[in-house]
C-alpha cells in the first residue's frame, strides 16, 4: 500500500494528525477479504482505485451477570433461607449496569419460583419491585393530589384534584408562572419516561380538568407574543413544550372520544403556532409515533403535520414563483483532488462553462427539458473551499448549497456552520446537500442554525474513483447531485427523489443502507438529531427539554465524580449527543469496532443520575429499535458532566470498545480489545478540536489503572499502521502498539483490573 499526501494541505495534515488520504489499488484474491471490504461500505473489490472522503472524513462498562445471578440464589438458597440482604445484593447485581436485562429477569425469577418457600419476610419483595413493573399511580380519593411518580426516580411532581400539576405534596397551586413552568416541566419528564400514559388512570372528570389547566397555561406563552412578567423568552418556550409533552399524554390517555378529540384540536393548533421549528419538530415526530395516531383521526392530523417535518418535495413553490425557471446552485468542493474530477463530471453531464474556469469561481449552465413542465435552467457556481460551505445561504438568487469534498472529521462543516450567516427565516428557501463521510454526524448543528432549511447529507462513508494522479474522476457526490438536477427538472417530490439519488450512489457495495439521507428520512434524522440540546436524541425524547444549564468545564478534575447542582435532566447534554455520533463516526473507520457497528447503531441517551454506590462512567443499553434492530442508547453518568467535549469523545468510544469485548462481539484476546481501545481513544484526540491531548491522555491513563509507560506517541504511531480506511484501529495497528508497549506493559494489560475505571470516592 502507497500513501501519497496532497502537497496543498500537508502542512494542515501535520498539525491535525490525520492520516492523508491513500488512494488504494484493491484486488481481492479471497471471499473473506471482499466480503470484509463490502461491510465496510468504503471501498469496493475491482481493480480500479477507489478512495473515501474518509481521508479527511467527518464526523461501560457492562458486563454478563446471568451466571452470577444464578450462582448468588444458589448460594443463598444452600442454608435454606433467604435473607432480604442477600436478596438486596441480587438486585444489586442485577442493576449493576443500569437496566435489567431479559435474562436477568428470567434468572431473577426462576430463584422466585424454585425457592419460593425459603424467602424470608420481605425478602421476596425485594425481588418483586425490581422485575414486576410499577402500576401507574391512581387516583386519589377525592380532594387529595396525585403523586405523579412514586417510585421517586424523577424530581417531585403531584396533580391536584383540580387539575393543577404542582410541586408541592399538598396540592397547592404553583403561585406565579415560574413555579407553574417548573411544575410543568418536572411532569413532561415523568410523561417522557413513562411507558404508560401519565394519566391513563385519571378519571374522566380530571381528565378533562387537567386539559382544562393545560390550555390556561399555554395561553400564557403564546408562541407570536412576549412572554409574562416573571419568564424570559426560553422560560417560556419550555414551558410550551412541556406542556405539549403532557398534552399528547393526555390524547393518548383520553377515556372519552370528544376530549380525545378537543385535545388533538389544541395540540395541533400549538404545532401550526410555534414559531420554534426545533420544537414545532418535536411536537410532530412524537404525534406521529404516538399510540394514539396510528388510527382514525388522530393519524390523519399526524400525517398532514408530517409533510411539515418531513416535505414531501422540495421548495418548488417558492423557487418558480412568478414564472421563474432558473435554479441557481453554489457548490464547494474540497481542496486538493475534487475540482476537476467535479467539473469534468459537470461537462460530461450537459452542462457547458459560462466564462473562465478556474479554482476561484467557475460557472456552468445546462438547460433540461422535461414533458409537462417544459425547460428548467440550471446554474452551478463551483468553488474550492471547506470551512465556508454555507457562506450563501443569505443569498435570495440561491436555491441550492452544496458541498462534495472531505469533512475533517466534521470540522469543516462545523466551522461552515459557525462562519455561515444568521438566516431569520431558516433557511426556508434553501435545499442544503453536503456529501462527505457520516454527514450524519453534525446534521444536528447544521439543523440548529438553519431549522427551515430541506438538509441531504451522507449516512456512512461516500466513496469516489482516483486516476493514478490521485484525481477525482467520478464520485458518488456528484453522481447523486446529478439525479437531484433531474428530478428537480420534473418537479419530482422527495419520495422520487430519495429512490433515484440513492440508486445513482454506486460504489459502496455492500451497502444494506440507504446513505443517501433526504428529508422523509424522518427515523434516522430523529436519532441523530437533539434539538433542546439535552444530549438525548429527539428518537427517545418526547419531552422538549430546553431548560439546560451548563457545566463550567474543570479540566483538572475531569474524571473525578461531581455532584452537579442541578438534577441530570437539565444538564445541557450536547456533548453526550456528539460523543455519540462520534462513536459512530469511528466505528466506520475501524476494522474491528465495524465489525459490530458499520451501521451507526449507538443512540444518544442523555444523562443519567447514579444511584446510591453506582460508579460507571457510561451505559450503553442493548435494545430493539422500532425497526426492530439492535441499537445501543448511550448515556453518561450526570456526575462527569463537568468533562470537556475532547475527553468525554475519547472516554465514551474506549468503553464502547469494553462493551463489545464484555459482549463477546470483538473476537481478540482481552489484552488486544484494550489495545483496540486504546487506538480509537487516540483517534478521537487526533481529530478534536481541542489542544489538550497529552494531559486528556494521562488523566486517562491513570483512571483506568493502565500502564503510565504508553505514551501517546505510541499509539499515534500505531495508528499509523493501519490497512485501507481503518484509521482508528485494526488488527495491524493493535500489532504495532503491541510491538511498541513493550512485554512489561503487555503483562500489565493482561491483568483483568487494568483498563477498568478505579473507584473514586
Amino acid at each position: 500500500m502507497t500513501r501519497k499526501v496532497v502537497t496543498s494541505r500537508s502542512r494542515f495534515l501535520e498539525r491535525a494528525r490525520v492520516p492523508p488520504r491513500v488512494s488504494t489499488s484493491v484486488a481481492f484474491q479471497d471471499v473473506t477479504r471482499r466480503r470484509q471490504w463490502a461491510r465496510q461500505g468504503c471501498c469496493a473489490p475491482g481493480t480500479v482505485q477507489v478512495s473515501c472522503y474518509a481521508a479527511n472524513v467527518s464526523q461501560h462498562s457492562g458486563k454478563l451477570h446471568m451466571t452470577t445471578i444464578r450462582r448468588m440464589g444458589q448460594t443463598a438458597a444452600a442454608d435454606r433461607a433467604i435473607t432480604p440482604d442477600e436478596a438486596k445484593a441480587m438486585v444489586a447485581q442485577a442493576q449493576k449496569n443500569g437496566i435489567v436485562s431479559k435474562t436477568e429477569k428470567a434468572d431473577l425469577q426462576r430463584i422466585m419460583k424454585d425457592h419460593k418457600d425459603l424467602f424470608q419476610p420481605g425478602a421476596l419483595e425485594l425481588i418483586k419491585a425490581l422485575i414486576e413493573p410499577m402500576p401507574p399511580p391512581q387516583p386519589p380519593p377525592g380532594g387529595q393530589t396525585i403523586n405523579l411518580d412514586p417510585s421517586g426516580a424523577n424530581r417531585p411532581v403531584f396533580l391536584n384534584a383540580s387539575g393543577v400539576f404542582t410541586a408541592a405534596a399538598d396540592g397547592k397551586p404553583p403561585a406565579n408562572d415560574v413555579e407553574l413552568g417548573d411544575a410543568l416541566f418536572k411532569a413532561g419528564e415523568v410523561a417522557d419516561n413513562s411507558k404508560t400514559p401519565l394519566l391513563a388512570n385519571a378519571t374522566p372528570e380530571l381528565q378533562q380538568k387537567t386539559f382544562d389547566q393545560l390550555k390556561l397555561a399555554l395561553a400564557r406563552v403564546p408562541s407570536d407574543g412576549a412572554p409574562p412578567a416573571g419568564l424570559d423568552a426560553n422560560q417560556a418556550l419550555q414551558l410550551r413544550g412541556s406542556a405539549g409533552a403532557v398534552l399528547l399524554d393526555l390524547v393518548n390517555a383520553a377515556k372519552t372520544p370528544a376530549l380525545q378529540q378537543t385535545a388533538l384540536g389544541t395540540y395541533e393548533a400549538l404545532v401550526r403556532a410555534e414559531k420554534n421549528p426545533r420544537l414545532r419538530e418535536t411536537l410532530i415526530f412524537h404525534l406521529v409515533n404516538s399510540s394514539a395516531a396510528q388510527t382514525g383521526e388522530p393519524k390523519k392530523v399526524a400525517d398532514a403535520l408530517l409533510k411539515e417535518l418531513a416535505p414531501m418535495q422540495p421548495p418548488y413553490e417558492k423557487w418558480f414563483a412568478n414564472g421563474n425557471k432558473t435554479v441557481n446552485l453554489s457548490w464547494t468542493v474540497g481542496e486538493g483532488e475534487f475540482f476537476k474530477g467535479f467539473t469534468d463530471y459537470l461537462k460530461g453531464h450537459g452542462f457547458k462553462a459560462v466564462g473562465p474556469e478556474n479554482q476561484g469561481v467557475a460557472t456552468y449552465e445546462a438547460t433540461i427539458n422535461k414533458p409537462g413542465v417544459g425547460e428548467t435552467k440550471f446554474r452551478i457556481s463551483v468553488r474550492e473551499g471547506g470551512t465556508n460551505i454555507l457562506a450563501p445561504m443569505n443569498d435570495p438568487n440561491v436555491q441550492v448549497v452544496g458541498y462534495d469534498g472531505h469533512s475533517n472529521w466534521g470540522r469543516n462543516m462545523t466551522a461552515s456552520v459557525n462562519n455561515g450567516p444568521a438566516n431569520p427565516a431558516g433557511g426556508d428557501d434553501k435545499l442544503l446537500f453536503y456529501n462527505l463521510c457520516v454527514g450524519k454526524g453534525v446534521l444536528d448543528k447544521v439543523k440548529e442554525k438553519y431549522g427551515n432549511a430541506q438538509v441531504v447529507t451522507t449516512y456512512a462513508a461516500s466513496n469516489f474513483y482516483t486516476d493514478g494522479a490521485g484525481q477525482m474522476t467520478r464520485g458518488e457526490g456528484v453522481q447523486a447531485l446529478m439525479a437531484l438536477v433531474d428530478g428537480i427538472a420534473g418537479r419530482k417530490g422527495w419520495p422520487d427523489l430519495h429512490k433515484t439519488m440513492n440508486a445513482a450512489a454506486d460504489i459502496g457495495w455492500g451497502r444494506t443502507w440507504d446513505n443517501y439521507l433526504t428529508p422523509i428520512s424522518t427515523m434516522t434524522r430523529e436519532k441523530v438529531l437533539d434539538r433542546d440540546n439535552d444530549g438525548q436524541a429527539d428518537y427517545l425524547d418526547k419531552h422538549f427539554n430546553y431548560s439546560t444549564f451548563k457545566v463550567p468545564e474543570d479540566t483538572r478534575r475531569e474524571l473525578e465524580p461531581v455532584k452537579q447542582e442541578r438534577h441530570a435532566s437539565v444538564l445541557d447534554g450536547t456533548k453526550v449527543l456528539v460523543s455519540a455520533n462520534m462513536v459512530n463516526t469511528l466505528s466506520e473507520f475501524s476494522g474491528i469496532l465495524g465489525r459490530a457497528n458499520a451501521d451507526s447503531k449507538v443512540v444518544a441517551g442523555g444523562w443519567f443520575e447514579p444511584k446510591m454506590g453506582e460508579k460507571d462512567l457510561i451505559r450503553f443499553t442493548e435494545q430493539k429499535g422500532r425497526d426492530g434492530k439492535t441499537e445501543y442508547v448511550m448515556s453518561v453518568s450526570a456526575r462527569y458532566s463537568h468533562l470537556s467535549e475532547e475527553g468525554l469523545r475519547a472516554i465514551t468510544v474506549f468503553e464502547f470498545n469494553r462493551f463489545l469485548g464484555d459482549k463477546g462481539l470483538i473476537r481478540m484476546p482481552a489484552e488486544d480489545v484494550k489495545l483496540a481501545g486504546l487506538l480509537a481513544f487516540g483517534q478521537s484526540l487526533a481529530v478534536d478540536e481541542g489542544y489538550r491531548d497529552r494531559e486528556v491522555w494521562g488523566t486517562f491513563l491513570k483512571r483506568y489503572n493502565l500502564p503510565a509507560s504508553i505514551d501517546l506517541s505510541m499509539v499515534t504511531q500505531a495508528l499509523g499502521a493501519h490497512t485501507g480506511h481503518n484509521y482508528a484501529g485494526d488488527a495491524a495497528g493493535v500489532a504495532k502498539l503491541k510491538a511498541l508497549i513493550g512485554p512489561e506493559a503487555l503483562a500489565e494489560l493482561k491483568k483483568p483490573e487494568v483498563g477498568q475505571p478505579v473507584t473514586v470516592v
